[in-house]
């Protein structure tokens, strides 16, 4: 089962908004901060009305993964990102070439005893 491509500061969401920094600075992915639970993301969006109401943004949340970045689980694609004012996005984009969750590992040094 392959893992999900961990988000980045500047990744997108499925409403057109990116997630913003700081992130987490000191663990860069793919050249840009590792994203994680509880980071902020913009959005784009109107509901409509009169007025219409601006979605505005918010918190990354369900994060499913165990892997802690800066002390929280990190965020990967797939993942909720609260919209104020509006349903709740996704982030769609990610580091292709992080993958997350995968269940592999382990490998081991097989030395010799």
């Amino acid at each position: 089962m392959p893992g999900k491509p961990a988000a980045r500061v500047g990744d997108q969401t499925a409403h057109g908004g990116v997630i913003m920094p700081p992130g987490v600075p000191m663990v860069l992915i793919g050249g840009q901060p590792a994203a994680k639970m509880n980071d902020m993301h913009t959005c784009p969006m109107q509901t409509p009305g009169t007025p219409p109401i601006p979605h505005v943004g918010g918190q990354i949340i369900a994060t499913g993964v165990s892997v802690l970045v800066g002390g929280q689980p990190i965020a990967v694609v797939g993942d909720t990102a609260i919209c104020s004012g509006g349903p709740p996005a996704t982030i769609v984009a990610g580091c292709p070439t992080v993958l997350v969750g995968s269940g592999g590992g382990g490998g081991g040094g097989g030395g010799t005893g």
